[in-house]
């Protein structure tokens, strides 16, 4: 009989899937190669905007290959993880993308994907080909059909990790069963078992069902872990790995981690990093653009602010510089150049391009802010 152990806020029965261990560090770059699905299940999470034939590389929307492995580079990535939607409804781009990281970051670069699909001997032949570690099935609203249950047969004969990902829906404890009894008897790697989670697309769905929040705080669903746990009680002296993911360990330390290694290399000399993955810097936002130099020499030469510390974002007409350093001298550039300067903040932002700002603290605001 094996033990059940604790990983982070997780619990598991076995060996955690290779794809969930570079996962937890925060080093598989998300690519949402597609939002097209026509499987709908009611929990769907994904937006209306997601809904549609587009991809995004973790959190930005990209267009061509080219942008994801930007991406990629940026967290330092060690490997991808392949959702949507369902990749399977594009195979051919699925297949480009796969083979282009495998070519561009070698064979080690660790590569799994979720479908939802009953998928063809060839076309599992074709992403086994280009390079994929892992797949990962889902039967839709968990009905593990026969023709399912023959692509995952499929795919077992085939020299990858095999296993199910499906979310642990309170009610539905007799089909997440099967599904287990299934993935023994034919020996299948794992089954990850999702805390479902509420999100503002599904709310309506899952509300008129009957499943609701654990807390007012939360949006994991009631039930789905007590669930989950006793499902892996219930069969610790099964064969297959059983993980159990919680929706807080998703927050509190995949995206976490994943922002702290785009941080790393996203982060100006002034900047700083919290532990959560955020930059904090400061903004010096002038009025018109040709003054950014006039501040900047002044912050240099007057005030002993090191060069590397001052950034000049011309786009933005602001000036990025370290936020101790603006606190102790921002009041006196405020006062210095208050015809120039229309304000400064210090803030914490998401380590991208026009990252979302989720703390910001007004130094000098002018009269027109």
């Amino acid at each position: 009989m094996k033990r059940i152990t604790k990983w982070y806020s997780n619990r598991v029965k076995g060996t955690i899937p290779k794809g969930c261990q570079y996962c937890s560090l925060g080093s598989k770059l998300v690519l949402f190669i597609t939002g097209e699905c026509d499987s709908n299940c009611f929990y769907c999470p994904l937006t209306k905007e997601k809904k549609n034939d587009v991809i995004f590389a973790n959190e930005k929307q990209i267009h061509s290959f080219s942008e994801a492995y930007d991406e990629a580079v940026m967290i330092s990535a060690l490997g991808a993880g392949i959702t949507g939607g369902d990749p399977s409804t594009h195979l051919n781009r699925t297949i480009e993308y796969l083979s282009k990281f495998k070519e561009g970051f070698g064979q080690e670069f660790h590569c799994h994907l979720y479908t939802s699909y009953s998928l063809s001997y060839d076309d599992l032949k074709a992403l086994h080909s280009a390079g994929l570690d892992e797949i990962r099935f889902h039967p839709p609203r968990l009905l593990l059909t026969e023709k399912m249950k023959r692509s995952i047969s499929d795919a077992k004969s085939l020299s990858w990790n095999v296993g199910f990902e499906i979310p642990v829906i309170p009610d539905k404890q007799e089909e997440i069963q099967g599904i287990i009894e299934f993935a023994e008897i034919i020996n299948l790697d794992f089954v990850n078992l999702n805390e479902l989670e509420i999100t503002e697309e599904n709310l309506q769905k899952l509300s008129k069902l009957g499943y609701h929040a654990k807390t007012s705080l939360s949006a994991a669903v009631k039930g789905s872990e007590e669930l989950a746990i006793r499902v892996l009680k219930n069969n610790r002296r099964k064969r297959v790995t059983l993980h159990y993911c919680s929706s807080s360990y998703k927050d509190n330390i995949q995206l976490r981690n994943r922002l702290r290694r785009r941080a790393k290399r996203f982060a100006l000399l002034s900047d700083e990093i919290t532990d959560d993955g955020l930059i904090v810097r400061a903004q010096i936002i002038v009025k018109e653009a040709k003054s950014l130099l006039n501040v900047k020499d002044a912050m240099i030469t007057d005030f002993e602010i090191p060069e590397k510390l001052v950034n000049i974002d011309e786009k933005n007409k602001m000036i990025l510089t370290n936020w101790l350093l603006t606190k102790k001298y921002g009041s006196s550039l405020a006062k210095r150049f208050h015809n120039e300067i229309s304000a400064i903040y210090i803030i914490h932002q998401y380590p991208h391009e026009n990252g979302i700002i989720t703390y910001l603290d007004p130094i000098f605001e002018g009269e027109n802010n």
